[in-house]
Parts: structure tokens; sequence; C-alpha cells
């Protein structure tokens, strides 16, 4: 995932990632203004398809336009 980010998005972005402690399996991606492009706990499952990396990408692309 985050390569393909990077590839899509090359300087533009910064991907971080933490632990969370007795948490497993809790993925999602924010932006900094704290809107949720993607999240697995709460319904979006794993980006294991072509179409949630794109609606993710869409969502960067808005951003930072």
């Amino acid at each position: 995932m985050k390569q393909a980010l990077d590839d899509r998005f090359p300087g533009k972005i910064e991907i971080t990632g933490e632990a969370i402690p007795g948490m497993s399996g809790k993925f999602e991606v924010e932006l900094e203004d704290g809107q949720v492009l993607h999240s697995k706990i709460d319904g979006g499952g794993y980006v294991d398809t072509p179409a949630k990396l794109d609606k993710i990408a869409k969502g960067i692309e808005n951003a930072l336009s």
C-alpha cells in the first residue's frame, strides 16, 4: 500500500504508521485534517482491489488540489 501510494504521488505525500498496543488489524488511511479515506474496522476491509486503492488515491488527489 505504501509503495503504491508513493509511486502515485512521488515526493508529494508523507506516509506514517503507528502501532496500537494490544490491537492488530486496524488499518486506516487518514488525512492530516482528520478525514478518513479508508477504515478497515469501519467496513472497508483490506485494501485488496484496484477500486479501493483508486478511492484512496482520489481522496489524496482532492486534498492536494
